[in-house]
């Protein structure tokens, strides 16, 4: 086999990967669109954001405690990039979201029966963090809402309160 023909394997084999993973991607993302973890509708929404509402409750001692509840909800635009790229970060988001007891799902702007506008969104992609049904916080820009995800600490409160 002279080298030429090695050449034209690999670039052939290097095509297939290429093509193979693209439809991964796009089947994957196909799925998780049309998964629970995706917001359909404004009633779904309200039922989300209403999950933030604080605890509060006493104890034996009758000491009351409030305990904070927190949502996440990551904005974005399906006709980006933004979530095929954020495909690969959802485990980690799922991971770290789980670990502090907080929800956490993801809408698609160009979902008719969503209506963001109340919520002043300047820029999308975004993250927002809803505590005690009201808006706490805001996270812009596509490089903020990953560095959230790819913090090293497991922590993702601490990580929205440094943002």
């Amino acid at each position: 086999m002279d080298f030429a023909k090695l050449k034209q394997k690999a670039q052939e084999l290097k095509t297939k990967a290429v093509d193979f993973t693209q439809k991964t991607i796009e089947t994957t993302a196909t799925k998780v669109s049309q998964s629970s973890l995706v917001l359909k509708n404004e009633e779904e929404l309200k039922d989300f954001i209403a999950k933030s509402e604080n605890k509060t409750f006493t104890t034996q001692e009758w000491v009351e405690k409030n305990f904070t509840k927190r949502v996440y909800l990551v904005a974005g635009d399906s006709k980006k990039e933004f979530f095929k790229e954020f495909l690969v970060y959802l485990p980690v988001f799922l991971t770290k979201a789980f670990s502090q007891n907080v929800s956490f799902k993801v809408v698609d702007i160009q979902n008719t029966q969503i209506d963001l506008n109340s919520y002043n969104i300047p820029e999308f992609p975004a993250l927002l963090v809803f505590e005690n049904k009201e808006l706490y916080k805001m996270i812009l820009w596509e490089e903020n809402v990953k560095k959230v995800v790819k913090s090293l600490s497991l922590d993702i409160n601490k990580t929205v309160e440094e943002m």
